[in-house]
């Protein structure tokens, strides 16, 4: 394990990005990162000045490589990219990550992007997507508490089952109480916490939890 054993890896995937604002907000409060590449993601750590501690590619989109260490991929292959970088950093050690650069240009990456919160925590770690508008994290189930970011205005529930049920939040201007949310219709967008933090029950499913700004709070 070595290098990865239990450290917080920045994971830069390939979609399109040109502000990096909230990329150097991160590195300022997490400063030993290991930083880690999924193929195209290299163009952004360069942009940042970064050299990545490691990079996975097929080298379809990025035909160079960089990195201490860098494990080629054939381009003919089931898993993406950052999925390849998501296990292998995790297979390697690492506890936590945060994935960005995620979230822009083709829909179906994004949610393919998205669905790695599932996938992390079935393999006994934690991921954060992150961009420059929100911080997406997974409710598995049960009673979690949040705190609210100070830098984001609202928070979201999109649940990833079709159904949810025994819904419950607390410390929040529009709450819950053993409610069912369904992805049809669903009525937990863009609710606001009342205190630094809120609590979200789950009875059975899982769901996103989106915290998000306008584009008028962007750093």
């Amino acid at each position: 394990m070595g290098a990865f054993e239990r450290r917080h890896a920045l994971i830069f995937a390939a979609a399109p990005e040109t502000e990096y604002g909230y990329i150097r907000a991160f590195l300022k409060e997490h400063p030993d990162a290991l930083i880690a590449c999924a193929d195209g993601g290299l163009r952004h750590a360069r942009a940042l000045g970064l050299h990545p501690d490691f990079m996975i590619s097929d080298c379809d989109s990025m035909p160079e490589v960089e990195g201490a260490e860098v494990v080629r991929l054939r381009p003919e292959k089931d898993d993406t990219d950052t999925q390849g970088c998501l296990r292998e950093v995790f297979r390697r050690g690492c506890t936590e990550a945060t994935l960005v650069c995620a979230t822009g240009g083709r829909i179906d990456h994004m949610l393919a992007n998205l669905s790695l919160l599932e996938e992390a925590y079935a393999m006994g770690g934690r991921l954060t997507v992150l961009d420059r508008q929100n911080q997406i994290v997974l409710h598995e189930g049960g009673c979690q508490k949040f705190k609210m970011p100070p830098e984001y205005a609202y928070f979201s529930l999109v649940p990833l089952d079709a159904v949810l049920t025994g819904v419950s939040i607390e410390n929040a201007k529009y709450p819950l109480r053993d409610a069912v949310v369904t992805r049809a219709g669903m009525v937990t967008i863009s609710n606001e916490a009342i205190a630094d933090s809120f609590s979200v029950t789950i009875r059975e499913g899982r769901s996103l939890v989106i915290f998000s700004r306008d584009w008028t709070r962007v750093l």
